[in-house]
C-alpha cells in the first residue's frame, strides 16, 4: 500500500500541477501549497510532542534544505509545468535518481561506477529527443522548450534535498526535519509571493482548482514527501526506486486522457531511451549492492 501510494502520488503530481496553474498563478500557488503542507506538519510534530530543536552545527544545511526544497525546487517546477506538458514533467522527473547518483558521488557519499555512465548517457540521449521538438520556430514549441529547462533545473534541486537531507533525516527523523525545512521554506518564499502578488486572482478558481491543491498541499507536500523518507526505512532503495519507475508511464497515459495531451515521436522515443537508461542503472545498483 505504501509503494501504491507513493506511486500514484507521483503519477498524478505533473496533472494536477497542470491544472492548478491554468487557474492560479504558478508562484502564488506554491506559497500557498506548501505554506498549508507547512502548518500540518506543525501540527503533527505538536501531536507527537516533538521539537524543532537541532544541533548548532547542523541548521546551516537544514537552511539549505528548506531553500532548495520550497523556493527554488517550487520556482522551477510550477513555472515549467506552466508552460511545458504534464507528460514530459513525468519523464524528466524520472531522472532524480541520475541527477541523485552524480551528487551523491561529487559529495563522495558513494563510489564512482563506470558501468552507471552508459545509463547516464542513454537518458541524457532520451531527453535531448525530448526536447527536440522545442527547437521548432513556432512560439508553442518554444514554450515547451523553456519549461522542460526549468523542469530539469526542478529535479536538480529535489534531488539535491534528496540526497542532501539523507543524513540529516536519519539523525532527526522525517517527520521533525521535514517540519523545519517546509516552516523555513515557507518564509523563504514569502519574498517571491509578494512579488507575484499583482498576479494573484481567483477569478479563474474552479472546482478543478480546489481538488488540484488540496491533492498537491495534503497528499503530495504533506503525506508523500514524508512517506517517502520512511519508505526508505521499511522497503530496499532498489526495490523502491524500481517500483517508482512505473509513474513516468503512468503520467503519460493519463495526460493524455484527461488533459488531452499530444505525444509526438520524438517525445516517444525520447521517453523509450530514457527509461531504458534509468532501468540499466538500477540493474547496476542491484548487481553492485
Amino acid at each position: 500500500m505504501l509503494l501504491v501510494f507513493i506511486i500514484l502520488a507521483a503519477t498524478f503530481t505533473p496533472i494536477f500541477a497542470k491544472l492548478a496553474v491554468a487557474e492560479i498563478s504558478p508562484l502564488s500557488f506554491g506559497f500557498f501549497r506548501f505554506g498549508f503542507a507547512a502548518i500540518l506538519f506543525y501540527i503533527t510534530l505538536k501531536i507527537k510532542r516533538l521539537d524543532l530543536k537541532f544541533e548548532k552545527k547542523d541548521y546551516p544545511r537544514l537552511i539549505l534544505l528548506s531553500f532548495l526544497c520550497i523556493p527554488l525546487n517550487q520556482f522551477f517546477f510550477l513555472t515549467g509545468i506552466k508552460l511545458s506538458l504534464a507528460s514530459h514533467s513525468g519523464i524528466i522527473y524520472s531522472l532524480n535518481p541520475v541527477y541523485a547518483y552524480i551528487i551523491a558521488v561529487l559529495l563522495k557519499y558513494e563510489k564512482f561506477n563506470y558501468a552507471k555512465i552508459i545509463s547516464i548517457l542513454l537518458t541524457a540521449a532520451g531527453i535531448f529527443f525530448i526536447f527536440y521538438e522545442g527547437y521548432s520556430a513556432s512560439k508553442i514549441n518554444n514554450d515547451v522548450l523553456n519549461g522542460d529547462i526549468l523542469l530539469l533545473f526542478a529535479v536538480l534541486t529535489f534531488a539535491m534535498y534528496l540526497t542532501l537531507g539523507k543524513k540529516t533525516i536519519d539523525k532527526y527523523g522525517a517527520l521533525k526535519t521535514s517540519a523545519f525545512v517546509f516552516l523555513t521554506g515557507s518564509l523563504f518564499y514569502i519574498p517571491i509571493f509578494i512579488y507575484d502578488l499583482p498576479n494573484f486572482t481567483l477569478v479563474n478558481l474552479t472546482y478543478k482548482g480546489i481538488i488540484s491543491f488540496i491533492y498537491l498541499s495534503v497528499f503530495v507536500a504533506y503525506f508523500a514527501y514524508f512517506l517517502w523518507y520512511y519508505a526508505l526505512k521499511r522497503i530496499s532503495i532498489s526495490r523502491l526506486t524500481t517500483f517508482s519507475n512505473i509513474s513516468p508511464l503512468l503520467t503519460v497515459l493519463f495526460s493524455i486522457i484527461f488533459l488531452g495531451e499530444h505525444i509526438s515521436i520524438y517525445f516517444l522515443i525520447g521517453s523509450l531511451i530514457t527509461l531504458i537508461g534509468l532501468f540499466l542503472m538500477h540493474r547496476v545498483s542491484i548487481d553492485i549492492s
